[in-house]
């Protein structure tokens, strides 16, 4: 049976404690600087000490010593070095092999944690029991789409963890769905957000991308419902808009 090793937060560890980066969550300047920092997959960090209010934290990587706020820290993932050896399939015999700690990192970061978001009755929960072959029930009214409903699907090496938040039309943190989708997007770091877009009511719908934009975050426009504008004889050019927006759009039938 395939071992589970589930990654754990850089500031879990207690100091004294080493682990193996997996992930860096986390985009744009913050990403680059921590990067820049050392902090990159299958390097090996220890905790040297907590500060007396547990803020800073500081850190040994690549021989240097490092200093971290623990809100950055909970945006590094990492796994034990026993761990390691066991996802390497590698006994473990107390001395450290840099390159098992680097397959291992690359084996335990296939992991791509997935965000849907868009206006209510654009497709996206129906999209998302295609993408996950879960049968979540489909619609806005009571009870329904409040709390974000989560499934994985695996492609090759690689775990897609797929989370189908509440439809909104925006995240300006006026309704409680509006406050959830977008504490969601800034506390879990998704990888990538998923902007389903109903493509026969663009104008409405693209508010909310043109927010999601402003957040400076990977986003992918799945425009959903293309063949009903197609049926209705309509042409849009679709990839000339993602051109002038600087995004992907994928043209989907949900």
């Amino acid at each position: 049976m395939e071992t589970l090793i589930k990654n754990i937060q850089l500031s879990d560890l207690k100091t004294g404690e080493e682990g193996i980066i997996t992930k860096i969550l986390g985009h744009g300047a913050f990403r680059k600087r921590i990067t820049e920092m050392g902090f990159v997959k299958g390097k090996r960090v220890t905790v040297i000490k907590n500060a007396p209010l547990q803020d800073p934290v500081e850190y040994k990587i690549m021989n240097y010593n490092v200093s971290l706020r623990r809100s950055e820290a909970q945006l590094v993932e990492v796994i034990a070095v026993e761990d390691a050896y066991t996802l390497a399939k590698v006994p473990f015999e107390g001395t450290i092999d840099e390159d098992v700690l680097k397959i291992s990192a690359l084996q335990q970061g296939s992991e791509i944690n997935i965000a849907l978001v868009g206006n209510q009755n654009s497709g996206k929960t129906t999209l998302f029991n295609f993408a996950s072959g879960s049968h979540e029930r489909v619609g806005n009214y009571s009870g329904v789409t409040v709390d974000a409903k989560e499934a994985i699907m695996k492609r090759g090496t690689y775990s897609f963890r797929i989370v189908d938040l509440p439809g909104t039309y925006s995240i300006t943190e006026y309704s409680p769905e509006e406050l959830y989708v977008r504490m969601h997007i800034t506390e879990k770091m998704p990888d990538i957000v998923v902007n389903v877009v109903d493509a026969s009511n663009l104008e409405r719908n693209l508010f909310l991308t043109t927010q999601l934009i402003d957040m400076n975050i990977k986003v992918v426009i799945a425009l959903n419902m293309f063949d009903e504008l197609e049926k209705r004889g309509a042409r849009f050019d679709y990839e000339a808009l993602g051109r002038m927006m600087g995004i992907p759009i994928v043209p989907t039938v949900a």
